[in-house]
């Protein structure tokens, strides 16, 4: 069932499945996106302040992105995105660790020149296999509001 902006709570929680990182994705992704050496180069990977070949940023928030929309946004009705704030990474993902996004509504604003939606402000999550928060952003969403001839 789809949940519109009306549905929605503070404070409310959604879980992602999960998504093991290989060395080749990581390679693959930088070697298009960021082709710095740690995220493309073992061996100067391990020379680098992370010492061993680590996925890079982009790639991170861009498998949060697909965990988020399959674990949330695709329960949600949502309209698409007016921005992010607040990205930040915390811990170097690094191949064979496994992610997954906890993502809480942070806030809810209805849409004051448009009646058919609200904002809707998500803190996304990132942690790792262990435990350990490896990125998080703030989200800013805009979420179609529910039909008032009782559209579901």
């Amino acid at each position: 069932m789809t949940m519109f902006f009306d549905d929605l709570s503070e404070g409310e929680m959604f879980e992602s499945g999960s998504h093991t990182v290989t060395k080749a994705e990581i390679i693959s992704f930088a070697e298009q996106f960021d082709p710095q050496p740690f995220h493309v180069d073992e061996e100067a990977a391990q020379d680098s302040m992370f010492g061993g070949l680590v996925a890079s940023g982009l790639h991170t928030l861009s498998l949060a992105t697909r965990l988020t929309i399959d674990g949330c946004l695709s329960e949600i009705a949502n309209m698409g995105g007016s921005g992010m704030d607040e990205l930040r990474w915390y811990t170097p993902v690094r191949p064979g660790d496994t992610l997954s996004v906890r993502v809480e509504v942070l806030e809810k604003t209805p849409s004051e020149s448009r009646s058919d939606r609200g904002y809707v402000d998500l803190k996304r999550r990132v942690y790792n296999d262990d435990g350990e928060e490896v990125m998080s952003a703030i989200s800013h969403n805009i979420v179609r509001r529910r039909e008032s001839d009782g559209e579901a």
